[in-house]
C-alpha cells in the first residue's frame, strides 16, 4: 500500500508542491511557536525550592518620620512573633522575599584559583529573625534533605553566608562545601535547595545572610509567618488587623496580610511579569490557531477535489476503511517529509539564536542555566519542542483528512463517475 501512495504522491506531484511547500513554513513557524510556550511551562514546574503552605506575609507601612523609631518597629514585630497562631517568622529586607528579585547582587569565586577562575554571580537576599528561620518557609539543606538549621557558631554577620546548592556547584563542583571561602573573609556555614526567585524562571544562583537588628528596615516593613498546624487563620488576620486601631500603633499607616501565592501574584502583575507571559500564551495560541486553521483548509479542499476518486475506489469494490487509511497515509507522508526538510533550518536557528528565554525580570551578569533542568538539556528540549510540534501537526493533519474522505466514501459509485 505504500508503494501504492508513493506513486499517487508522485502523479500529482504539482499540486502536492504546493501543500509541500506550505507544510514546511508551517512547521519552522509552528516549532518557533511551541518552544517559548514550552520553556515558560517548564520553568515554571520547576519546585521554587520554599513551601508556601500556611505561610503569610504581612506588609506594614508606617509614617516616614518614624522611621528612625526603632522602639515601634521592634514592638510591631514583637507584636506579631507574639501572636499565639504563629510558629516561625521572618522579616525578609531589601527584595528578599520569595517570588521577588533581588536588588544586590554579588559575585563569588573558587578561593583555590585565587579569584581568576571560576566566578558566579549570585543574588544576595538579607533575612532578620531567629534560628528558626529557615523552617518559616521550609527551605531544606542541599545534603540533608531535612531543613536546615542554623549551627550554633552562626555569628549574624556578613562573614558568614549560606550558599544555595547550584552557586555551590558552578563554584566547587559539589555541595559539601562548608568551610570554604568564595569571599574574602566570608566563609559558608550552610548550603540550601535552590530557592526560586520568580516563578517564571529556574532558581537563580543565590547567597543568603540571617542578620540580627533592625538597621536596615524602611517604611516598608515585611514579615513573613508559618502558622501552627490547625491555626484558625481568620482569627490571625482579625488580631494583625486590628494592629492600626491599637494606640501604641497609630502611627501604622497601612497593613496587609495575604498569602505566598497572593504575593506571588501581586508581585508579578507589578513587574509586569505577568503581563508579558499572558501576551506571549495570547500571541502564541492565536498564531497557532491560524496555522492550523490553515492547514485544515488547505487538506478540507485537496479532500474535496478528489471525491471522484475516492468514489471510484469504493466502486472498484475498495472497502471504506481500506480508502480512510490511504489517504490518512498520504497526508501523513506529506507532513512528514516537509516536517523532516525543516529540521535543519530549525537546528540552524537555534545555533544562531539559542532556545527562547522569558524575559521577566534582570538576571545577574554572568548567569550560566542550570544543566539539571532538562529545559536547558539542548537534546532533550529540541527533542521535546520537535515531538510537541510534530504531535500537534500531526493531529491536525489527520483530522483535517479523514473527515472529508469520510464524507467523500458515502456518495454513491454513480454520483462519482458523474463527477469525473
Amino acid at each position: 500500500m505504500i508503494t501504492k501512495i508513493l506513486h499517487q504522491i508522485w502523479n500529482q506531484r504539482r499540486h502536492n508542491v504546493w501543500i509541500f511547500v506550505e507544510l514546511f513554513f508551517v512547521s519552522l513557524f509552528l516549532w518557533m511557536i511551541v518552544d517559548p510556550l514550552y520553556v515558560i511551562y517548564a520553568k515554571k514546574s520547576i519546585p521554587g525550592g520554599y513551601d508556601n503552605e500556611n505561610r503569610y506575609i504581612i506588609s506594614v507601612t508606617i509614617d516616614e518620620d518614624q522611621i528612625s523609631n526603632r522602639d515601634l518597629i521592634r514592638n510591631i514585630v514583637d507584636e506579631i512573633v507574639n501572636m499565639p497562631e504563629v510558629e516561625n517568622s521572618i522579616i525578609p529586607i531589601q527584595a528578599s522575599t520569595p517570588e521577588s528579585s533581588a536588588i544586590i547582587s554579588d559575585r563569588l569565586h573558587n578561593e583555590q584559583d585565587n579569584g581568576k577562575g571560576t566566578l558566579v554571580y549570585v543574588f544576595h537576599y538579607r533575612w532578620l529573625g531567629n534560628r528558626d528561620m529557615f523552617a518559616t518557609l521550609g527551605i531544606k539543606d542541599a545534603n540533608s534533605g531535612k531543613i536546615l538549621t542554623i549551627p550554633q557558631n552562626y555569628k549574624g554577620d556578613d562573614s558568614q553566608i549560606f550558599i544555595s546548592k547550584s552557586a555551590a556547584m558552578q563554584l566547587y563542583g559539589a555541595t559539601d562545601v562548608i568551610g570554604r571561602k568564595p569571599k574574602e573573609e566570608t566563609e559558608i556555614i550552610g548550603v540550601y535547595e535552590d530557592y526560586k526567585s520568580v516563578s517564571y524562571l529556574e532558581p537563580i544562583p543565590s547567597v543568603i545572610n540571617l542578620l540580627p537588628g533592625l538597621g536596615m528596615l524602611d517604611v516598608y516593613l515585611k514579615k513573613i509567618v508559618k502558622l501552627k498546624e490547625g491555626s484558625n487563620v481568620n482569627n490571625f488576620k482579625k488580631r494583625v488587623n486590628e494592629l492600626c486601631e491599637k494606640k501604641d500603633f497609630e502611627n501604622i499607616k497601612e497593613i496587609r496580610i495575604e498569602t505566598l501565592d497572593e504575593y506571588r501574584k501581586k508581585t508579578e502583575t507589578y513587574a509586569m511579569a505577568a503581563n508579558t507571559i499572558r501576551q506571549k500564551f495570547i500571541f502564541g495560541s492565536f498564531a497557532i490557531l491560524c496555522i492550523f486553521l490553515c492547514i485544515t483548509g488547505t487538506f478540507w479542499v485537496r479532500m474535496d477535489n478528489r471525491r471522484s476518486d475516492i468514489g471510484i475506489m469504493c466502486s472498484m469494490g475498495a472497502s471504506r476503511s481500506r480508502v480512510v487509511r490511504q489517504y490518512v497515509t498520504e497526508a501523513i507522508i506529506l507532513l512528514t517529509l516537509a516536517f523532516v526538510a525543516g529540521l535543519p533550518f530549525i537546528l540552524h536557528y537555534v545555533y544562531i539564536n539559542g532556545f527562547a528565554e522569558p524575559s521577566v525580570c534582570a538576571l545577574p551578569r554572568g548567569f550560566v542555566p542550570n544543566p539539571e533542568y532538562r529545559v536547558n538539556n539542548f537534546y532533550i528540549h529540541f527533542a521535546l519542542v520537535t515531538a510537541i510540534t510534530y504531535a500537534a501537526l500531526m493531529l491536525v493533519t489527520v483530522l483535517s483528512t479523514l473527515i472529508p474522505v469520510l464524507r467523500a466514501t458515502r456518495i454513491q459509485p454513480a454520483d462519482a463517475l458523474r463527477e469525473e
